[in-house]
């Protein structure tokens, strides 16, 4: 299936700035990106040097000149209020050409001591008209992705356009480092400065919709444009303003008075021998109204000359205002619409409401709605968010048609709807084996085209397949991707009652950064409830990275148990598998148990079992922890990590909790990884145990 998105209180001007606004992270990703690559600093002291030595001869005799520079806005969005409106990405457009043109209304109330040097830097920005390959554009994209939540350089990677040609602006949701924004100072950005650009948040980019509005926020891309041409903060090069060690680093322009930096907005603030410039963007001060000229000189020569390859004087060129569509003689017409769509839920029942919303972009104004709902009641609909119910299960497909001025553009998203037969829902208890490929009761989303769950032979933890994901396949990142089970019947399970099901994974590398998400849903897959949540750390299942193709082997699988004593007495139950991350292995689940506990003796015995071994890792002088309901027979295996078996245990033990030393079980182990298997009867639980 593809799936389309979708108290009163008195505080210090200080600490509501701490509290309500993010700060640049300029500093702190220029110095990531110069220890990743040593060379990049010595590129951008070099790019300086030969911009202090243009400016020294510089002719401003056409500063009254006004540049324009294309610009491209990505919004990555998860759906919901970070999918921002074209209104606020045009308010925040209209914000920088007033503060770059000296047009904003405030400068009227710049302090008297620097009235004479409120500069008019003579730049307009326009969205771009014409996309790389020259087709019509609004100059705003979109692109689904959970990693709006934790941005940084990895949303570059889903989509970014020449940095020749256009300003790239990404606005997301929350930056990972916390900042508010960042870019980086021409020369110092990854990949030989094709990562140039703006990481923005939304609450930080213009004045409205999800902006926080003020003169922070919506001053927060003013200030970002300003490194993006060369400007560093007006205290130095770090991102700690309000530091007394701040007086002996400057921002190299002689204009704007060295200072410690501000955060608030003390107008009379003397932090270095002479009045701070507070009110300048390149403070943080919460009160910024002015570039000075010397500013504006750095910022038009980036502009006027080539330095070191870094292609910011090509931008405002004749030659790339009419490649980019924004040059005055060049008539931009209305675009076709870029088609997406989004359902309340990808899957349901017979007869349940699904409000399917128009998320489509790119076009000023539509002139007509046409949908088509294969199955559905109605079939077809011209509203722009239509309902629809579907009276038989099944799998349907769902077309739109949206008509501009521009033309007519349409798409089909195959198997857009899975509708459960609440009749066929599985009696548990039950158990879920993958001996063949018998996926046809689940439902995998495939909007991704393949990039998704699937079956293999390759590695099973008990039958003769399992299911398997692997994030490093993803071409494209997008949102998470999802495996529904088949409906269950828990009406006649009383609690406790568990979900069981094995797993394994691997880190690729250093870099993998995965996610499962385990749901629970009663409503026909209305409302989802999150069971589990593991991250990179908690999945792996070995500690060996795993570069190539990830099989694991039979002591790289453990068990996962999920509370369901919540949902008994439900007839109609649905677990979600969802999967998302980047660099990743493969991750397997297999053997699936549901309905429990109509468990025999020694499954009963295994659930609350509690195996431990503590301290992990230790120098093999760790503790062996286990409770037993009843007395039994329980073997304790250890194992190695090529399978060997390095010693074992077996005695009957009473109904109690149980106390052993790994050294009862092998003294003297050596460094390295080891399981330890605890079996009783035909069931077993591991974990691993690590010695130093």
């Amino acid at each position: 299936m593809k799936r389309i998105l979708f108290f009163v209180c008195l505080l210090t001007t200080a600490l509501m700035y701490a509290q309500d606004h993010k700060t640049c992270g300029t500093d702190e990703m220029m110095e990531k990106a110069f220890e990743a690559d040593p060379t990049l600093r010595k590129k951008t002291k070099f790019i300086k040097q030969e911009v202090n030595s243009y400016l020294k001869s510089r002719n401003p005799k056409n500063d009254d000149e006004i540049y324009v520079i294309p610009v491209v806005v990505h919004i990555i969005h998860n759906g919901g209020s970070n999918n921002i409106s074209d209104a606020q990405v045009h308010d925040a457009m209209r914000i920088i050409n007033l503060d770059y043109k000296k047009l904003n209304s405030d400068t009227s109330q710049v302090v008297s001591e620097f009235t004479d040097i409120v500069a008019n830097v003579g730049l307009e920005f326009k969205l771009a008209k014409l996309t790389p390959d020259g087709e019509c554009t609004k100059g705003i994209t979109r692109t689904y992705s959970e990693l709006t939540n934790s941005a940084g350089e990895n949303v570059k990677d889903l989509i970014k356009w020449d940095h020749k040609k256009y300003l790239n602006i990404w606005v997301v949701s929350n930056i990972e480092s916390g900042a508010g924004g960042y870019s980086y100072l021409p020369g110092s950005a990854p990949n030989n400065d094709t990562n140039s650009g703006i990481v923005v948040r939304a609450s930080q980019f213009g004045s409205i919709g999800a902006s926080g509005g003020g003169n922070f926020s919506s001053r927060t891309l003013t200030h970002e444009i300003g490194h993006y041409l060369g400007l560093s903060h007006t205290w130095g090069g770090t991102n700690d303003p309000g530091l007394e060690e701040n007086c002996s680093d400057d921002d190299g322009i002689e204009d704007t008075p060295n200072s410690i930096g501000s955060s608030g907005c003390n107008l009379s603030q003397n932090t270095c021998g002479s009045l701070d410039n507070v009110q300048n963007y390149m403070d943080y001060a919460s009160c910024s109204k002015m570039f000075t000229e010397g500013q504006k000189s750095v910022m038009r020569g980036y502009l006027e000359a080539g330095f070191s390859n870094i292609y910011r004087h090509l931008l405002p060129t004749d030659e790339n205002l009419m490649a980019t569509g924004v040059h005055e003689d060049y008539n931009a017409p209305d675009c076709l619409a870029n088609i997406e769509f989004y359902s309340t839920s990808s899957i349901s029942c017979t007869d349940e409401e699904i409000e399917w919303e128009n998320l489509s972009w790119n076009y000023d104004s539509a002139i007509s709605y046409e949908w088509t709902f294969n199955g559905g009641t109605p079939s077809s609909s011209s509203e722009e968010n239509p309902i629809i119910t579907y009276s038989e299960p099944g799998s349907y497909n769902v077309s739109l048609s949206v008509t501009t001025s521009g033309g007519v553009n349409t798409k089909t998203i195959e198997d857009a709807i899975y509708i459960q037969d609440q009749s066929d829902a599985l009696m548990a208890p039950n158990t879920i084996h993958f001996n063949e490929n018998n996926l046809n009761e689940w439902y995998i989303e495939d909007y991704f085209e393949g990039q998704t769950w699937s079956w293999n032979s390759a590695g099973s933890s008990y039958s003769d397949g399992s299911i398997r994901i692997r994030s490093s396949d993803f071409v494209e990142q997008g949102g998470a991707r999802k495996a529904y089970m088949p409906a269950f019947n828990l009406s006649n399970i009383s609690p406790p009652c568990y979900l069981y099901y094995d797993y394994a994974y691997a880190r690729k590398s250093a870099l993998s950064a995965d996610e499962l998400n385990v749901k629970v849903s009663d409503d026909c897959g209305q409302t989802w409830i999150n069971r589990l949540s593991k991250n990179t750390d908690a999945l792996t299942t070995t500690s060996s990275n795993a570069y190539f193709n990830f099989i694991p082997t039979e002591t790289l699988w453990e068990e996962q148990r999920i509370s369901l004593s919540s949902w008994t007495g439900e007839s109609q139950v649905q677990v979600l598998f969802e999967f998302s991350g980047s660099n990743g292995q493969y991750l397997y689940i297999d053997n699936i148990r549901f309905g429990v506990p109509n468990l025999s003796s020694e499954e009963l015995i295994l659930n609350n079992l509690n195996l431990e071994v503590f301290p992990n890792p230790s120098y093999g002088d760790a503790h062996i922890k286990f409770n037993l309901l009843n007395p039994n027979m329980v073997e304790l295996k250890l194992i190695d990590v090529l399978g060997k078996e390095i010693s074992s245990l077996s005695s009957n033990f009473n109904a109690a909790q149980h106390q052993l030393n790994l050294d009862d079980l092998k003294p003297n182990l050596k460094p390295g990884l080891y399981f330890l298997n605890c079996i009783i009867g035909n069931y077993k639980e591991t974990q691993r145990v690590i010695v130093y």
